[in-house]
């Protein structure tokens, strides 16, 4: 990855905090392929010449322009350092701003965050031409899956695991899995100060009961 796609990568994580998890997961998993898909019939197993429709959200300008407001306000809080409520998101939410956030523009209608039990469940369809892998094998082809993974933060660490991955309805063998799933992908994160900065003001990230819930170390009264 280059200095600036890091650094873009990261400052789309310090403003989207969970629901740029799943993008920085995404971008982990393209450039892990893009790395090792070097041989013909690795591309030809795990990549497609078509995209398969992913499910979208609908949102009315008020309930877009809602939800935009109600993150701003808290990522402005936080960095300011001042007490916050705690910042609610529900699927929709995590959808509607992934859509609708000009930072996140490549990934819009390639992606659908779903939240079951303590797991988000991303689902897929990305053009490979937008990680820039320097691959031509990969130009014209989709990266078609299915990403289950647990995020939380608890004293000021952020881990995020990725627990399965399908590609093209099939899961990806163990011995790739394994090296994966012990891996946190969210570490490069502590490599930005920005980013370090806003962890250390949040209490608690938790995936639950449909919900995203991230809590300031500061609350409002």
């Amino acid at each position: 990855m280059s200095d600036t796609q890091v650094r873009k990568g990261r400052g789309c994580f310090f403003y989207g905090c969970l629901t740029t998890v799943v993008l920085f997961i995404v971008c982990a998993l393209g450039l892990y392929f893009g790395a090792r898909l070097m041989l013909n019939r690795m591309v030809e197993k795990y990549t497609v010449t078509t995209p398969v429709p992913v499910r979208q959200v609908d949102g009315t300008p008020e309930e877009i322009k809602a939800v935009q407001d109600r993150f701003k306000s808290f990522a402005e809080a936080i960095r300011a350092r001042r007490p916050a409520e705690p910042l609610v998101l529900s699927e929709k939410d995590l959808n509607l701003l992934i859509n609708n956030t000009a930072d996140l523009a490549q990934f819009r209608n390639h992606l659908y965050v779903a939240i079951e039990g303590r797991k988000l469940r991303g689902t897929m369809s990305l053009p490979l031409d937008i990680l820039r892998v320097g691959f031509s094998k990969l130009k014209g082809r989709y990266f078609n899956g299915v990403a289950e993974l647990k995020a939380s933060l608890e004293s000021g660490v952020l881990l995020v695991t990725l627990d399965t991955l399908e590609v093209n309805g099939e899961p990806l063998p163990e011995q790739i899995m394994a090296g994966i799933r012990s891996q946190n992908l969210a570490r490069d994160v502590y490599k930005d100060q920005r980013s370090l900065e806003v962890l250390r003001q949040l209490e608690t990230v938790e995936v639950d009961d449909g919900r995203v819930l991230v809590k300031p170390r500061v609350t409002a009264p």
